[in-house]
């Protein structure tokens, strides 16, 4: 759905209530996901779409476990009603757009291309009853990629993908860089960060037979992000 440029995002008060019955396919989802990250998994707190408008999305605080849960299983996700709020960017260098290929441990999208950075929005981007997502894709942006803030010209809300299976949804944002690729992929290695093993810069013209080529090797969102954002 389209998004305003400047998309305010609400905390409500209250927290979400978990049936009882469902609490043993939670753990053994959870016990999984563990595996599979070895055990680096922290049960924080993410923040849940309620509702939502152009202009704003209004949700509340629930445990990372029970996104984790959804992600594993549609049914389970559709019983808990959680739909977990993540912030994604596409990064527009001068050279191209970033892609980045998730590594198999991960926990949601396992090593499949999108454009980096992207996250889920958590406690900490609450301030005062509102949740900063610029601040969100900030934090991304400095822990996945290790891209100074300072090197970002522009940030705007572009869309807002919801994936009907796991409840997930992406909100969209555009960062225009005049930093090229070769600064940005040292950025990368000097962080040390292994969210990605792989990253590419893929100029506009050749968007179109980078997509094709990939095909269900890419997330699913990224092609809509991109069309949002006018380019491709």
């Amino acid at each position: 759905m389209p998004v305003a440029s400047d998309i305010a995002v609400e905390l409500l008060p209250g927290t979400v209530d978990v049936a009882a019955g469902l609490e043993p396919a939670i753990e053994a989802a959870w016990v999984a996901a563990q595996v599979r990250a070895r055990g680096r998994l922290f049960n924080g707190r993410v923040f849940s779409v309620t509702g939502l408008a152009a202009g704003r999305i209004a949700g509340r605080l629930v445990e990372y476990r029970l996104a984790v849960a959804a992600y594993a299983d549609p049914v389970l996700a559709a019983a808990l009603g959680v739909r977990p709020l993540a912030v994604c960017g596409v990064l527009r260098m001068p050279d191209g757009i970033l892609f980045g290929r998730r590594q198999l441990g991960a926990t949601y999208e396992a090593g499949l291309w999108q454009t980096p950075p992207a996250g889920s929005v958590d406690a900490g981007a609450v301030r005062d009853g509102q949740v900063d997502a610029v601040g969100q894709i900030r934090t991304e942006l400095a822990e996945e990629i290790g891209l100074d803030w300072s090197r970002v010209d522009d940030c705007r809300a572009i869309t807002l993908v919801q994936h009907a299976a796991t409840g997930v949804h992406d909100l969209a944002f555009l960062l225009q860089t005049p930093a090229r690729f070769a600064e940005v992929a040292a950025c990368h290695a000097a962080s040390g960060c292994a969210e990605y093993t792989e990253l590419r810069a893929v100029p506009e013209p050749a968007l179109g037979a980078f997509l094709c080529a990939e095909g269900d090797r890419m997330v699913p969102a990224a092609p809509l992000f991109l069309r949002a954002a006018g380019i491709g």
